[in-house]
């Protein structure tokens, strides 16, 4: 499978499936930056290791870089029918028990019994290869990450697992050895550098398109800071309208 690309003039946007910009933005596109072709490299690197059995990958960084966006978008790619996507209100392992059993379709509620829920969860996953996608892991107390270890070690699953976090996850998961021994690909988000910011904002919303360059960087610099999901009213040079949607 080749990596895609994009150019400014060749914006990537999925043809189909939910739109997974913050807040669903009308007329937004997925713009492929370079953070997110790293996430393609490393997320293709993570589902192959092992032969197939798939490894773990860390995506941390600031909100509103895009992190979850760009995991999202292409696992539609690589994982379209096999991509368990869970973002848990509770940082604790019940949640995450009671997540993975409604998310492989398990019969009636999850039971109340820890040992037997755990064993059905473990037995799904050991039926076909599954991509677990877990979002703000940083909340994740360390029993809910030691299950997630433990389920990815288990001899019978098939599992890659993929973490996204704030920056603080980076740290949380260092305080874990056993987890982060079996860390494959760390990767952290950053914001978005002006040479970017320039050939990459102008295509990621039609309010964006005929803003004149010096305008796109000032108004990042005054509000934005290469980041996609701000979205200010910001002051315009004599006037002050709404600036357009956020970088």
């Amino acid at each position: 499978m080749t990596t895609p690309t994009a150019t400014p003039q060749d914006p990537r946007q999925p043809e189909t499936g939910p739109n997974y910009h913050y807040l669903g933005l009308p007329g937004a596109r997925a713009i492929l930056t370079n953070a997110s072709e790293e996430t393609y490299a490393n997320l293709v690197t993570t589902l192959r290791a092992d032969d197939g059995n798939g490894a773990i990958m860390c995506v941390h960084g600031g909100v509103g870089l895009g992190k979850t966006f760009a995991v999202n978008l292409h696992l539609d790619e690589l994982a379209p029918n096999t991509t368990l996507r869970i973002k848990l209100s509770s940082a604790k392992i019940q949640a995450l028990r009671e997540a993975l059993y409604k998310k492989l379709d398990l019969p009636a509620e999850a039971p109340a019994n820890s040992t037997r829920c755990e064993s059905m969860i473990r037995k799904a996953l050991s039926d076909t290869p599954r991509v677990l996608v877990v979002d703000e892991a940083q909340w994740l107390d360390t029993r809910t990450f030691e299950f997630i270890r433990e389920l990815w070690d288990d001899e019978n699953t098939r599992l890659a697992v993929v973490l996204i976090g704030a920056e603080t996850c980076y740290q949380k998961i260092k305080n874990r050895p056993a987890l982060d021994s079996r860390i494959l690909v760390w990767q952290r988000y950053k914001p978005l550098t002006p040479a970017e910011v320039l050939t990459t904002i102008p295509q990621y919303h039609p309010l964006w398109a005929d803003v004149p360059a010096d305008d796109v960087l000032w108004i990042d610099d005054l509000a934005c800071h290469g980041n996609f999901r701000q979205n200010h009213l910001s002051p315009s040079r004599g006037h002050e309208p709404s600036a357009p949607p956020g970088l």
